[in-house]
């Protein structure tokens, strides 16, 4: 395993135009790491901290008083969920819990026939007024700031597709289709201390997968102790991705200033397989007594969005493929397949990888 840096963009030369044609192509082109981070942001520390010390002290309430903000009926979609999800090859997944929200808006529809159908995409936030009323505004603060990163992302593939298909990909199409979207979901993330018995494999934390919406916005970790005082990230864990060039395990890390944002696979197939997604995981620490804390933010299509590959697409067998996707990960193009719209493929890649169906 090797740590690499990963392509970076100001965001200050984005404000002021600069063309980042080379840094889009090494970064989400067929040999990237499906991923770019963005520096120079204004400082949003304070919005950072807030919501990860949030998920800590949410995480360390009682099981029974976690277990009220849980929603079987969604996949665990909203509120708490911790041990729902599968991992590697079908084990659930116990060594984290996520918190989940809508970012944009706590009711997006009062459509009964959506909600019971598409629970998933369309079920109301749950918040932890009663015992932990904090976490909602810290949750909603932090978002909002990974929305605006998250939409400057849009708007820098936009002209890269604009450019690349030589006026194929109409100017904007994806920003306007993000902007419509109203199903993106917040994920805080908390990651139990390892026990004595935890996984030594390299996706010991959060097994190999890969991001099934548009983008994911990432904060830099949190990681505290058993008192929730801040400490130096470990050495020995992180973010993993699976290089697309030869499948090597290659470490990636970011600045506690700047955000990460990495590529979903119905991205990858409305762009027509010309911006790329990567399988990745996120590796255990072997120093007992340590929690990681981040935010991520997924941002979707309306759910009505019809999956289309464009005039421009790469030939199907590539759109669909993933290479050396992990043992156990679902195939995209098994998820795909029948999917006419966004929610249909949402809805089976929730199936896909939650116990509980």
């Amino acid at each position: 395993m090797s740590e690499i840096k990963p392509v970076s963009i100001s965001y200050v030369d984005f404000k002021a135009g600069k063309d980042f044609t080379e840094e889009v192509t090494e970064a989400f082109g067929a040999n990237g790491l499906g991923l770019i981070v963005v520096r120079d942001l204004p400082d949003f520390q304070k919005e950072r901290q807030a919501a990860l010390r949030a998920i800590r002290k949410f995480a360390d309430l009682p099981e029974e008083t976690k277990e009220k903000y849980t929603d079987s009926k969604s996949n665990y979609s909203v509120g708490w969920s911790h041990g729902k999800e599968k991992m590697r090859n079908g084990v659930p997944d116990t060594a984290k819990g996520s918190y989940y929200a809508n970012p944009l808006d706590d009711v997006i529809t009062d459509d009964q026939y959506l909600k019971e159908n598409f629970p998933e995409l369309y079920a109301d936030n749950i918040w932890p007024g009663e015992d932990m009323p904090e976490l909602e505004p810290a949750f909603k603060e932090m978002t909002h700031v990974q929305l605006g990163v998250g939409y400057m992302i849009c708007e820098l593939f936009d002209r890269y597709l604009h450019s690349k298909t030589n006026g194929l990909h109409p100017a904007g199409h994806f920003l306007e289709m993000l902007r419509r979207g109203t199903t993106c979901k917040g994920r805080l993330l908390h990651y139990f201390p390892a026990p004595p018995t935890a996984s030594k494999s390299q996706d010991g934390l959060c097994g190999w997968h890969l991001d099934h919406g548009g983008i994911t916005i990432l904060t830099c970790p949190l990681y505290l102790d058993m008192q929730r005082n801040e400490i130096p990230a470990p050495s020995d864990c992180g973010l993993h991705i699976k290089h697309p060039t030869d499948g090597s395990i290659v470490k990636v890390t970011l600045p506690p200033d700047c955000m990460l944002v990495q590529l979903g696979e119905s991205f990858q197939y409305l762009s027509g397989g010309h911006l790329r997604a990567t399988a990745h995981c996120v590796k255990s620490s072997q120093t007992p007594d340590i929690t990681r804390e981040t935010l991520a933010l997924f941002m979707d299509w309306m759910p009505e969005e019809v999956m289309k590959l464009p005039e421009y697409t790469r030939p199907y067998s590539e759109v669909v493929h993933t290479p050396f996707l992990p043992e156990g990960v679902p195939e995209l193009e098994g998820r795909i397949k029948g999917a006419k719209h966004y929610r249909d493929f949402a809805k089976n890649t929730y199936t896909a990888y939650y116990c509980e169906k």
